[in-house]
């Protein structure tokens, strides 16, 4: 039996179908390409509409184009109704898929959660140089325009810290150069009173020729990380920043419990360690309560502390959470130039960036050959493609 996953979303979900992968290969079942699969699997994102959107596209297109059993799993299943596809199952059931790929119709427990733990880990990566460890699971925190915990729960689920330490030698030994430290809030990592930063500069001691990256946080919490980046050469200096917005009024709108002066704050610590600290951002366009003076202080945040890019993503409204109720004072036109906006300001500020690193040496890890030549990242999660003899899991070192 062969099967094929397809992936929507997060680092967290990205993680969850390598996991998947890993069951269903142990079980006997064949990885496959999509066009040869006996069973495809959609992992679904609904963290706004537009990625429901096309979680359920991606299914159907599936369906209609294949003789394979589509199972529909994810977000995305506890996001309202869901069409009838061969397998519906909830995040609770994807990690016991094997008790279920016989079954048909839907199946999930909405308070999966309660029963819920972080017990597993990957043992094969299907990534020859970047691999996923998924740390947490479940937010508890209100922001208003987040239908997240609906999705995965308000319990706090953390991965024992000798689990996620053990995965990551595992991963580092396999040949993986790069592990991307992740989960549904990193920022609520609790085991047992150790915290996040515990873990990184556990992760930090490993020995290796490899490197850490953070994936999304909120900047209070990655103040708190201040200590374990210094002098630590594993981690990279990069942060993904869920900003938001500019805006301290809207941030209180939103639930957020940070101003753009604790933003600033952040940043500077972070630069104090390293003047070229990278900084890439998420922001909402067009919540609700937004007006044009809240952007324009959104703008000026963000070319204050010269982020390195800018993630930008319209408002888009999730059933069952405050902001859905609230009167929306933002046409769709005026969300779309704003996005329009903030990716013109990204580009600016990314060449800027790029030039402020003109003649350094930097590190890249090669991840893919493509026409000739070797595309990889900089630490700096910068992108470059070069000419050289590297191969895929080299690190080399460039002039830019």
């Amino acid at each position: 039996m062969k099967f094929h996953i397809y992936t929507l979303g997060c680092k967290f979900n990205q993680y969850e179908s390598a996991k998947i992968s890993e069951l269903l290969e142990n079980a006997g079942y064949e990885r496959a390409d999509l066009e040869d699969a006996d069973v495809v699997i959609v992992n679904s994102c609904a963290v706004t509409s537009e990625a429901k959107r096309q979680s359920l596209q991606a299914a159907r297109h599936f369906k209609r184009n294949s003789k394979a059993k589509i199972v529909f799993t994810g977000c995305a299943v506890h996001d309202g109704e869901v069409p009838n596809f061969d397998l519906v199952l909830g995040n609770g059931e994807k990690m016991k898929i094997l008790e279920y790929l016989d079954k048909m119709g839907k199946i999930e427990a909405p308070a999966y959660f309660l029963d819920d733990t972080m017990d597993y880990s990957i043992s094969r990566n299907p990534d020859r140089t970047r691999g996923f460890l998924s740390i947490e699971n479940g937010c508890n925190w209100s922001c208003t325009y987040c239908a997240v915990p609906h999705f995965r729960g308000t319990k706090i689920r953390s991965k024992s810290i000798k689990t996620a330490i053990d995965e990551a030698c595992h991963m580092v030994n396999s040949g993986i150069k790069e592990i991307v430290v992740s989960g549904i809030n990193v920022a609520l990592y609790d085991d047992n009173g150790l915290k996040l930063k515990d873990l990184l500069y556990a992760m930090s001691q490993i020995d290796g020729n490899f490197r850490i990256r953070l994936s999304s946080i909120d900047p209070l919490s990655a103040m708190e990380l201040e200590d374990v980046f210094s002098n630590n050469s594993k981690l990279c200096h990069h942060l993904h920043i869920s900003l938001q917005s500019g805006s301290d009024v809207v941030l209180k709108e939103m639930g957020r419990n940070y101003t753009s002066d604790d933003v600033i704050k952040t940043v500077e610590k972070f630069r104090a360690i390293d003047p070229l600290f990278a900084f890439s951002v998420d922001v909402i366009s067009g919540f609700p309560t937004e007006k044009d003076e809240d952007f324009d202080k959104t703008i000026e945040l963000l070319s204050t502390i010269n982020v390195m890019r800018i993630h930008a993503f319209p408002f888009s409204p999730k059933n069952g959470t405050k902001a859905s109720k609230m009167k929306n004072g933002v046409d769709d036109f005026t969300k779309k130039m704003r996005v329009k906006s903030l990716k013109l300001l990204s580009n600016s500020l990314e060449k800027h960036f790029r030039e402020k690193l003109s003649g350094s040496n930097q590190r890249i890890l090669v991840e893919n050959i493509k026409d000739g030549l070797r595309e990889g990242f900089s630490d700096y999660y910068l992108k470059y493609s070069l000419k050289c003899n590297a191969d895929v899991g080299d690190f080399i070192q460039i002039n830019v």
